[in-house]
């Protein structure tokens, strides 16, 4: 008599199970809430892969990715997510992260952005997540998040992992702010990045930390931990005001209190109220945006505030030529200085440029998105005499869960 062996049984679903029936046990889990919970993850290297497989595991029901960089052979020993193949045609790692974790968990809804988060992701963005969790290693970028998280009131978390050791902050409006911890050198050496826009973004894209995927793991595993407590609205266990630190080689942890928040600091701002275009994308021409807001404010002469340079104009120190071009600030790289450049190492300066937009404008039919505004984006205007907020909002099909 042939007995069947185990290697030959057909795996059969059973059809009433759920992903998470193991989670249901615990009296306080509330699945619904987790697989409406929306989560936005900036940075998708080691870190990063942990905290979307947990993400993953737990059934959370969109994830959005940010990520501009991508994979390379030494991301294997840290990356959970990544294989050999990924390295051998410039993939991106947000992109194929996000098809990991969609195999990991099918129920799951994932949506991924190639590109920065100072420059490529609308503040609309952050208003449609319940929090953010930052995977990133420079303070640069650190900062914007701090920024938009507050004008959008959302609370973000923020990991950092090096050698056997790692860091965890909870940053949440009110309460603890990322920027209010930078010390003075820490503020000048930033503000000096953003007055020179290629140095910040070679700093966004220089180095590499020595890390390992324990002190990834661990770090990675709490800070989902902390967005849990975030989307169960629970203030009163979470980190928020306190810095966690993780010392892999002596095996101690730290907890302690930050300072008290400062008066004066540039991140606390908050979107009051702002008015949804739902005709305008960052598609729609400078005009256009003028016109709408012109008719809708009744203001002859509004006015948009960029928050960055539109460069115009390049001129070379040597040769006195200038030449024309219409980018943003965030743009202007190496690829941009050699292709102007009259001479090998020729210095270029900027001669020519604006971070305001009204009817003076002289590209009033360039799109908001050639001048490097991002899709959902919230504009900062002025209009009848105030300033108000108007969010892009025709830009919705852009983010896109599968």
């Amino acid at each position: 008599m042939e007995t069947q062996t185990d290697n030959k049984t057909p795996f059969r679903l059973n059809a009433t199970a759920n992903w998470d029936d193991t989670f249901r046990l615990m009296s306080w889990w509330d699945a619904e809430k987790i697989s409406q919970a929306s989560v936005m993850v900036v940075g998708a290297g080691a870190l990063g892969n942990e905290v979307l497989k947990n993400l993953a595991l737990l059934n959370i029901g969109r994830i959005l990715i940010v990520d501009f960089d991508t994979i390379e052979y030494s991301n294997l020993c840290r990356s959970v997510l990544f294989r050999r193949s990924d390295c051998n045609g410039k993939k991106y790692k947000s992109t194929v992260a996000a098809q990991r974790i969609r195999k990991i968990n099918p129920n799951i809804k994932v949506a991924s952005i190639n590109g920065s988060i100072i420059s490529d992701v609308g503040l609309g963005l952050f208003r449609r997540v319940d929090v953010i969790i930052g995977c990133l290693d420079n303070r640069l970028a650190r900062m914007f998040i701090n920024r938009y998280a507050h004008l959008c009131g959302r609370t973000w978390i923020d990991g950092a992992i090096e050698n056997l050791s790692g860091d965890l902050d909870v940053y949440r409006p009110g309460v603890s702010c990322y920027e209010c911890e930078l010390t003075a050198a820490e503020h000048r050496m930033i503000t000096y990045r953003l007055g020179c826009p290629d140095i910040a973004m070679r700093n966004i894209k220089f180095g590499k930390v020595a890390t390992t995927p324990i002190s990834a793991s661990i770090i990675g595993a709490m800070q989902v931990q902390e967005a849990l407590k975030v989307i169960y609205a629970n203030d009163e266990h979470s980190l928020a005001g306190q810095h966690f630190r993780y010392e892999g080689m002596n095996f101690t942890t730290l907890v302690y209190p930050k300072n008290e928040l400062k008066d004066l600091c540039n991140s606390h701002q908050y979107l009051d109220s702002f008015v949804e275009a739902e005709n305008l994308s960052c598609n729609s021409s400078v005009a256009e945006v003028l016109d709408w807001i012109s008719t809708y404010w009744n203001e002859p002469n509004p006015v948009i505030y960029l928050g960055y340079d539109v460069i115009e104009e390049l001129c070379g120190m040597e040769s006195g030529v200038r030449h024309k071009v219409l980018i943003s600030s965030w743009q202007l790289n190496e690829k941009i200085y050699r292709k102007y450049q009259r001479a090998e190492g020729e210095t270029l300066g900027i001669s020519k440029s604006s971070s305001r937009l009204s009817k003076e404008f002289a590209h009033q039919s360039a799109t908001l998105k050639q001048l490097g505004v991002p899709p959902l984006q919230i504009l900062s205007i002025e209009a009848a005499g105030t300033f108000h907020w108007l969010e892009l909002n025709a830009d919705q099909k852009f983010l896109t869960f599968s």
